[in-house]
């Protein structure tokens, strides 16, 4: 290992929707990576032990079983995976050798060009760039999923500097996110490695050229209002981890009009990328459903606080995270 040149790129790609999804995904994305000099990791423990089948089809990819990463008590419990998803990210985080590194997740394929577009924009003077997140399944669920999470980053926009970019299309230089390393370590958070990298001065850019497609075919309303949530309190409990308990409650207190708000956002992105009237009537009452969920999830978050996740943890969990330190 030491013999080997340093990647150009390291692209971690988190499993989230299983193993067919990321298939698809590597399809696409290995053939960029062989030209680029690049390495891909794929952490996966023991609640998605299947990626590991995927091994022999992709030998140019690393998968990385991590064992118990916690949290989950069953398979059906969908309340805890982000914090799965963001532990899977640490994991590749940690194991990532390239002097730049990206995060992806496997139901986000990359545009055919992704790889080149991404080492393109990294010539500009940024440590942490973002791209173009585009709807890829046209169906009013997954239009109503897409704008209400990823609206802000469909194109057509302006590449430009901002305050959040979203982690299923991020890359930083490594020497700015190792001065991070400590925020995710055992866990990655963007809004925190990017709040924490903000306050030392470094600027998010957003670059309309590297492009990935959300392509969720077999997402159900029902697993998308949990999901809703549930991704809502993660944000609440990140956001709030250290306001005092009056903000928390004020905070909490503003949530009453966030769906009026996420509503109006959602609804100006479509508009935007120019759905048209009947793409927006027909996808307006889901998105009515999933801001509401959003809302009572980060009330949840503000009112609850954030607990110690590792407290969940088994003791394989703590011994498989103890290789890494």
């Amino acid at each position: 290992m030491q013999n080997e040149p340093i990647p150009t790129l390291s692209i971690i790609v988190t499993v989230v929707a299983g193993k067919q999804c990321l298939r698809n995904h590597l399809e696409v994305l290995c053939p960029q990576a062989r030209s680029n000099h690049c390495e891909i990791l794929v952490p996966f423990d023991c609640w998605s032990e299947e990626i590991g089948g995927l091994a022999s089809e992709f030998p140019e990819v690393t998968f990385s079983f991590c064992g118990d990463l916690g949290l989950k008590g069953s398979a059906t419990i969908s309340k805890s995976n982000h914090c799965l998803y963001d532990r899977r990210r640490a994991v590749g985080l940690r194991l990532c050798r390239g002097n730049i590194v990206a995060l992806t997740e496997d139901h986000a394929i990359p545009a055919d060009d992704w790889l080149n577009r991404l080492l393109q924009a990294h010539q500009q003077p940024y440590d942490v760039i973002g791209g173009a997140v585009e709807n890829g399944v046209d169906r009013p669920m997954n239009r109503a999923w897409y704008f209400c999470d990823f609206g802000r980053y469909g194109r057509p926009f302006e590449s430009r500097e901002v305050q959040y970019v979203s982690d299923v299309n991020i890359s930083y230089k490594r020497q700015a996110l190792m001065k991070t390393q400590s925020l995710w370590w055992d866990s990655y958070h963007e809004t925190t490695v990017n709040w924490a990298l903000q306050a030392l001065g470094t600027k998010l850019f957003l670059d309309a050229e590297p492009v990935v497609y959300q392509c969720r075919p077999t997402l159900s309303f029902w697993r998308a209002l949990g999901e809703r949530a549930a991704w809502g309190k993660v944000f609440a409990t990140t956001r709030a981890a250290r306001f005092p308990l009056f903000k928390r409650l004020l905070f909490s207190v503003g949530t009453l009009g966030l769906p009026v708000i996420l509503f109006c956002r959602a609804l100006r992105h479509m508009n935007r990328q120019r759905q048209g009237t009947l793409r927006i009537l027909s996808t307006f009452p889901i998105i009515a459903c999933f801001v509401v969920c959003w809302a009572g999830g980060e009330m949840a978050g503000y009112l609850l606080g954030e607990r110690n996740m590792d407290a969940d943890a088994s003791p394989e969990r703590k011994a498989a995270m103890s290789v890494f330190r």
